[in-house]
């Protein structure tokens, strides 16, 4: 996953796949210090609806890619 990618979080690792609580964003960032090999990357990720920006382990993220979608002219919520 790379900044700018839209992505689907789900609320926690242990969640029941029935939770509603599930809420999109984009990639803001990657945050200073996440260790790649440890498997146990954070991200800065903006939420579509409020524009909050949240810390996110990237186990909880799915990178969504959406048919048709041109990237120029998508426009985030937040500047990249």
């Amino acid at each position: 996953m790379k900044t700018g990618d839209l992505v689907l979080v789900q609320p926690s690792a242990d969640s029941i796949q029935t939770s509603t609580d599930w809420w999109m964003g984009w990639i803001v960032r990657r945050t200073v210090g996440a260790d790649v090999n440890s498997g146990q990357t954070l991200y800065e990720v903006a939420d579509v609806d409020s524009g909050e920006v949240r810390s996110v382990n990237s186990e909880l993220v799915t990178r969504l890619v959406l048919t048709g979608m041109e990237a120029n002219k998508v426009v985030p919520l937040v500047r990249l």
